[in-house]
């Protein structure tokens, strides 16, 4: 029997950004592997973030090989997917300073978050999945950057943010155990208590 028993998942947090907008927004990534083909990615602003604003752009980079379709981005936020890009239009972009922190200087992945100005949603967070291809976390991310592009950002909400990180910590999960491993392991003392049981009995 091949199946596997349950096991906590792995992760990968994004923490620590370096700021190349107008104003700092400070955010929380974690990327999980619950499953064994998918990564779900959450981003929010941080609790202790000395500013908000509406999440219009994710970028990142992957250290794995892909096609578009391969990838099967989705996620109830995002309008728009852009591949080895640095502008998906409407006021989302990475062009400029901080650039040079993604592979080749342009983000693998591209995406845009609802829709540009605070008038039509205002998201401080949100979530998507996409195919991980058989890579691990810690493979897929190390050493990769993840970028957040942010509107109506400051105190009257005229400002933006271009907020990338390149420092990310890795949390591992538990090997997971083999079914059959667990049969065996009750096979066995099941065997041990057959033999004590006998040999209580002959003494006698």
């Amino acid at each position: 029997m091949a199946s596997a028993g349950s096991a906590s998942a792995g992760t990968v947090t994004f923490n620590s950004f370096d700021q190349y907008g107008s104003d700092f927004v400070n955010y929380v990534v974690t990327i999980d592997d619950v499953t064994t083909d998918v990564f779900t990615v959450n981003v929010k602003i941080a609790d202790n973030s000395p500013n908000t604003g509406d999440i219009l752009g994710i970028a990142f980079d992957l250290n794995y090989g892909f096609t578009a379709s391969q990838l099967n981005i989705k996620g109830s936020d995002i309008t728009k997917v852009g591949f080895n890009t640095l502008n998906n239009q409407g006021g989302n972009n990475f062009q400029g300073e901080g650039k040079d922190l993604f592979s080749n200087g342009t983000p693998d992945v591209l995406l845009t978050i609802g829709r540009s100005g605070s008038g039509f949603d205002f998201i401080t967070q949100t979530s998507f999945t996409f195919a991980s291809l058989g890579k691990n976390l810690e493979d897929a991310f190390l050493g990769t950057a993840f970028g957040i592009r942010a509107q109506s950002v400051g105190l009257n909400g005229e400002g933006s943010s271009k907020d990338i990180a390149t420092t990310s910590t890795f949390e591992g999960s538990p090997v997971p155990v083999p079914a059959a491993v667990w049969f065996m392991g009750t096979g066995l003392l099941g065997l041990l208590g057959f033999a004590r049981a006998r040999k209580t009995a002959v003494a006698a």
